[in-house]
């Protein structure tokens, strides 16, 4: 009886809670209070959020939260596989599933909750107020923490870590410089899956603004067609000539957990080893699992596996 009498009360105070808010902010529809909310223009609208949100869940943008000193909550268990950010972060954060699932979340009692995927909106809106931002909508890792300097009213925080990215590029640029490895030489990325071949741009993580925007090399011709528009494009390994470049950045994954004979069998095949890149050594194998993430952690930290890897190769 006693938890029924609480469970009546305590809807009667939140009845009263929003009934008193729709009389405040004039007939049900609320508006901006300059002491708690702005507005945010995402992919599903302008968007009332909390001018300083204390419990945030995300689904593939944990990294750019973190990066700006937000508090995160929930993710997906994508996000808690980032290597470049610590244990002691990931442990505090809960996987909230992959769909975001809706009870999960609601445990959380999020203030804000922002995903890069469309069906998530319906359900995640009735617990918070939700953000839609499709990632292939922020090319520039500049760019993109500007995006959440704005949504997290941070700022500041955004203008620190561009500033120490900046910096931290320009000190690895001059490494490679002094090596003799100039900015006007190309390079490209590369992807074999599950023994396809894919060619991508620089905003689908794999050190590629790590290369353009942090150390300013450019992309070969071809490469920067597909950067340009849908920023990927599986290609057969006979059409490998039209996109190479002078370094060629290569990651592999299998789904079966071990992709060495499809690496084998391109490695023996005769185009791969006609490509100038290969027959200089200039092609550059990286961990998948590292070179995967595109987040400001992600980008910091493949600044130095690029170059580190770049001076193995030699001009």
């Amino acid at each position: 009886m006693k938890q029924q009498l609480k469970y009546i009360f305590g809807g009667f105070v939140i009845g009263v809670v929003v009934l008193f808010s729709l009389i405040s902010f004039g007939g049900g529809k609320v508006q901006a209070a300059s002491s708690g909310t702005h507005t945010f223009k995402a992919a599903n609208g302008s968007i009332k959020v909390p001018d300083h949100p204390k419990r945030i869940v995300v689904r593939t943008y944990m990294g750019q939260v973190l990066a700006l000193k937000g508090n995160v909550v929930g993710a997906t268990k994508w996000d808690l596989g980032n290597p470049f950010i610590s244990s002691a972060v990931r442990h505090k954060i809960k996987d909230v599933g992959t769909p975001m699932n809706a009870e999960a979340v609601l445990k959380l009692k999020p203030d804000l909750i922002i995903t890069d995927t469309e069906a998530d909106v319906k359900s995640m809106s009735k617990i918070a107020p939700t953000v839609l931002l499709p990632y292939t909508k922020m090319r520039n890792i500049n760019a993109i923490t500007t995006r959440f300097g704005q949504l997290l009213n941070k700022q500041k925080e955004a203008k620190a870590w561009q500033k120490k990215f900046k910096q931290q590029a320009a000190k690895d640029r001059q490494r490679l410089d002094k090596a003799g490895i100039a900015k006007d030489k190309t390079v490209g990325i590369y992807e074999l899956q599950d023994g396809k071949m894919y060619v991508f741009g620089t905003n689908f993580g794999r050190g590629g603004q790590a290369l353009t925007t942090g150390l300013n090399f450019t992309l070969p011709k071809k490469v920067a067609e597909v950067d340009k528009g849908a920023g990927f494009k599986q290609v057969s390994i006979e059409a490998l000539p039209q996109y190479d470049a002078d370094y060629m950045f290569f990651t592999n994954y299998s789904s079966k957990g071990s992709g060495s004979q499809e690496l084998k069998d391109l490695k023996a095949n005769p185009v791969w080893k006609k490509l100038p890149a290969v027959k200089q050594g200039h092609v550059i194998q990286l961990p998948f699992q590292k070179m995967y993430y595109y987040d400001p952690y992600a980008t910091m930290g493949q600044l130095k596996l690029v170059t580190d890897a770049l001076l193995k190769a030699g001009k």
